[in-house]
């Protein structure tokens, strides 16, 4: 993709979690220190390089809502991403241990 167009992506992931978070009453939650766990499962078997699932928009849009204090290094400590497979239901599920 190029740069505006994909720039353009990021913002819409950012807006949805913002009003993820909103919609189910979690807003400044203002969680100071955690851990996530990012899965990302895929609807085919193809190879997938784990690292191109990194969350980044996903982690602006839970600092935005105030779900979590930042993404720094100082308040989440630790990031795991891990891939899978599931024909019928592909999705990204994401843990929060604090």
């Amino acid at each position: 993709m190029k740069r505006p167009i994909m720039n353009a992506l990021k913002g819409k992931w950012k807006d949805f979690m913002v009003w993820f978070i909103k919609s189910n009453k979690l807003e400044n939650k203002k969680i100071q220190k955690c851990e996530m766990i990012f899965i990302t499962y895929f609807k085919t078997k193809i190879r997938h390089d784990c690292d191109n699932t990194v969350p980044k928009f996903i982690l602006d849009g839970l600092s935005e809502s105030g779900f979590i204090v930042d993404d720094d290094s100082k308040h989440l400590i630790s990031l795991t991403l891990k891939c899978g497979y599931d024909k019928e239901n592909p999705r990204t599920e994401i843990y929060v241990k604090y």
